[in-house]
């Protein structure tokens, strides 16, 4: 039983919610991961990309609705395999990006087919979870994509948390833009939003001091 416990607090699973790699998303995830394993470099850490996965958009059947509680989309798409590395974690990030106010029709997506892990008791209940976001404007709507996580997170029964770093001069949750804080000023290559990657970090390693709080109680 404590092995089993052991390995069920070990799990940190980050999520791009961009159709484009190696771009702000990937950016986010990857500091927030980092952060996890500079803290407890033992915590088994994952990083998934929503675009390798084939997912058909919800039709609003409703048969997720009734037992067993599945949606016959997933028969042919990999519906299935994301919902294994979902379940298999204990605090899951995810960084989605601004398109036009809201999050990507990718991340929109996954959201909402995701209902039946509600649907079925709620499966997600009790994970933490740590909303991030990234546009191009500095005010480009990435608090707009956090909202929409927080309330996907909300539903499913999740436990939201933020950062914490210096109380003044820190955020607490990490969002990243491609725009400095001159009107006209953007990031170059080999240039990096050193606020966004500090926040980001923080919420790694604040992932693992709760998951390491939750196992000694």
């Amino acid at each position: 039983m404590a092995e089993e416990i052991e390995k069920i607090l070990k799990k940190i699973l980050g999520i791009c919610g961009s159709p484009r790699k190696n771009r702000s998303c990937d950016f986010l995830v990857e500091e927030a991961l980092k952060g996890a394993k500079e803290t407890d470099e033992t915590i088994e850490i994952e990083k998934i990309y929503l675009v390798d996965y084939k997912l058909e958009q919800c039709t609003g059947c409703d048969q997720c609705l009734r037992e067993p509680y599945e949606c016959p989309l997933s028969e042919n798409d990999d519906f299935k395999k994301l919902e294994e590395k979902i379940l298999s974690a204990d605090a899951i990030f995810i960084a989605a990006p601004c398109y036009f106010g809201s999050v990507s029709g990718l991340t929109k997506v996954f959201i909402d087919r995701s209902r039946p892990w509600k649907m079925a008791n709620y499966k997600l209940k009790d994970i933490i979870f740590a909303p991030m976001g990234a546009s191009g404007l500095r005010n480009g709507g990435a608090a707009g994509v956090v909202s929409d996580l927080i309330n996907f997170a909300f539903i499913q029964g999740m436990v939201c948390f933020g950062a914490l770093g210096n109380p003044v001069i820190d955020e607490n949750i990490p969002m990243t833009s491609l725009q400095k804080y001159g009107r006209k000023e953007f990031i170059k290559k080999g240039e990096i939003d050193e606020i966004g990657q500090r926040v980001a970090k923080n919420i790694g390693v604040r992932a693992v001091n709760l998951l390491l709080k939750m196992k000694n109680k």
